[in-house]
């Protein structure tokens, strides 16, 4: 009799332990499917973002050349809609207030860059205070798009 209740003990031991392997191996593989969507995500607001700020650096030249078409609202209203899809997304996957707030501030940081009154260019520069407030829109989006790769960062070394 010790015999088998040794071989069931031995039986049930083993399926514990198999479902406990199987429980395991399915949550990290889960674990890292949302690490890799999340920097998908994380990725795609960083590509939003730039895409965002090269269209309106571009428009800035134009504008400092005389041709001011290329600061029209309407450009910008695909990309500006690109940004909070790609941000959402992210919110969507991740919970992380820090990371969050760094995304938020990068999409911001870039979409104000249009609310920088321009006024006539001569020269091909603008006023000085044109100028400096372009250099600081310029600062805040650099420092906002760091911050959010750095953020981005922080998150996906935490969940590892």
């Amino acid at each position: 009799m010790w015999p088998t209740i040794v071989a069931v003990l031995g039986t049930l031991a083993g399926v514990a332990l198999t479902s406990a392997t199987q429980h395991l191996t399915q949550r990290q593989a889960l674990a890292d499917q949302h690490r890799r969507e999340v920097t998908d995500a994380i990725k795609h607001v960083l590509e939003t973002v730039l895409a965002y700020r090269e269209l309106y650096w571009s428009g800035i030249d134009k504008a400092r050349a005389g041709d001011t078409a290329g600061l029209a609202w309407e450009i910008y209203s695909g990309p500006r809609t690109a940004i909070t899809t790609a941000r959402d997304h992210l919110g969507l996957l991740a919970d992380d207030e820090a990371l969050l707030a760094a995304a938020e501030a990068a999409a911001w940081a870039a979409i104000d860059l249009n609310d920088i009154p321009l006024g006539p260019a001569s020269d091909g520069r603008f006023t000085d205070d044109v100028e400096a407030a372009l250099d600081a829109g310029r600062d805040r989006a650099r420092v906002a798009h760091t911050a959010l790769v750095q953020a981005g960062r922080a998150y996906l070394h935490s969940r590892r």
